[in-house]
């Protein structure tokens, strides 16, 4: 049995699986109509995503939709299919693009989402809107023997940690791998055309082309030509993916479909496989914020662009910065030297420039030496305010455009040194040291 069967084997759901799951969406969608009724709605049910496609694995989620008509107003449609969800599922609304709700029934993740149900996507009215049309190209043009494929490539995709459109992952979503295998027909098919890919790197199908994007892969949406399916894979989720598909071809391996789990060092062996590299690092931890993945990363993104530019301003040169979530929000910055020395070289206008008396007359008597030209330019040598990347991180942070729930939090903890090494941060580290591949730990 090859290692692409037996995988198979092991994720594909059985006959009795599926129709648990059939079973589950029929219930859902009574139930999610009995309550229309009761609300005075007129909508339809879909289901979409994998399961209706057919391209799921074992334990899916279920992804149903609840379709209103295109001449309903916006509030009305998100009050209203809100209110339907939270009485059938009893569970928590989230807001990203667009609100729905997320909860547990009969032992299956279940989202209820609220949609217009519109009849061409150039008429598109709501973020998800596109996504019933998304279900149907794919019942319509996956081929026969193609699903067990996806099937494949999705599990490849979470070996490598890099299956899934969501803010948290920028990867690979699911229809983007079932677009993949219907443009190189199977799974080794996609890995060997992937093999050599290189960013900016455009796909699409046969007769459904459309125009050049910025981001590092693009896919046509053949649904809407004017869409990137691509658009949330970051350049090091597809480097990473590239590399892996090398990998397997060259010596096929099951850790690549099923890696180790990444166990958390202790503080000694963090030590030894950071060296001096830890000295240089700086942590600034936080309350965990109470929102979807989607919500939370852009903003824990954004603020660690934020810190980390302002210690670029201040001379300090980055070597790596990483994000790590769990009990608590860890932003992990590590410096080529996290010290710097007191004095530093101020750089002044060229030497025929006609800026020169503006800068020999504020610095004549504020520098700690005297102006002076070098190779045609004039500089001074001046004091640092801040010579410590932490201590300049614990008084600027607050004052910097962080993400917008973050800038509204009261403590931040900035640790280096020793400091570092507390349990509360050890997962953390070892996420931002461990620089192995996934099927190499």
């Amino acid at each position: 049995m090859t290692i692409e069967s037996e995988v198979l084997k092991s994720i594909k759901p059985t006959i009795a699986q599926d129709k648990k799951v059939a079973s589950v969406v029929e219930e859902l969608s009574d139930k999610v109509v009995a309550e229309a009724r009761k609300l005075n709605a007129h909508l339809e049910t879909m289901l979409v995503g994998s399961v209706a496609k057919g391209t799921h694995l074992k334990d899916p989620d279920i992804d149903l939709f609840m379709l209103f008509p295109e001449s309903t107003p916006m509030d009305q449609l998100k009050e209203t299919g809100l209110e339907i969800g939270r009485r059938v599922l009893k569970g928590r609304e989230h807001y990203a693009q667009h609100p729905y709700v997320r909860g547990m029934y009969d032992g299956f993740q279940v989202d209820l989402v609220p949609c217009f149900r519109i009849r061409d996507t150039r008429h598109k009215m709501s973020a998800v809107d596109r996504t019933p049309f998304h279900t149907e190209f794919v019942k319509k043009n996956l081929k026969k023997g193609m699903a067990d494929q996806v099937r494949l490539l999705k599990r490849f995709m979470k070996g490598i940690e890099g299956y899934g459109a969501e803010a948290k992952v920028q990867g690979f979503s699911g229809y983007l791998c079932e677009l993949l295998i219907m443009r190189f027909g199977s799974f080794n098919g996609v890995l060997e055309a992937a093999r050599d890919w290189k960013v900016g790197d455009h796909i699409e199908l046969p007769d459904f082309p459309g125009k050049e994007f910025k981001e590092p892969l693009t896919f046509i949406d053949p649904v809407d030509l004017t869409r990137n399916v691509a658009s949330a894979v970051a350049v090091e989720t597809m480097l990473r993916f590239v590399l892996a598909s090398r990998e397997y071809l060259s010596n096929p391996d099951r850790k690549l479909f099923f890696p180790n789990e990444r166990k958390t060092w202790d503080a000694a062996e963090i030590k030894d496989v950071a060296g001096t590299r830890l000295k240089n690092t700086l942590i600034v931890s936080f309350a965990k914020l109470p929102f979807i993945d989607d919500v939370v990363y852009p903003q824990l993104r954004k603020s660690i662009g934020a810190i980390t530019a302002l210690l670029r301003r201040a001379d300090f040169d980055i070597e790596k910065r990483s994000i790590h979530v769990d009990e608590f929000t860890h932003l992990v910055i590590e410096l080529v030297s996290i010290s710097l020395p007191k004095s530093r070289k101020h750089r002044g206008p060229p030497a025929n420039s006609d800026n020169v008396k503006e800068f020999l007359t504020k610095w004549n008597a504020a520098g700690i030496s005297a102006p002076y030209t070098e190779d045609g330019r004039w500089y001074v040598m001046t004091n640092r305010q801040y010579t410590q990347a932490n201590e300049l991180v614990r008084v600027k942070i607050t004052s910097l455009p962080l993400g917008k729930d973050v800038q509204g939090l009261k403590r931040f903890d900035v640790s280096s040194g020793d400091a570092l090494l507390s349990k509360r941060n050890l997962a953390a580290l070892t996420r931002h040291f461990d620089e192995r591949m996934p099927w190499l730990r």
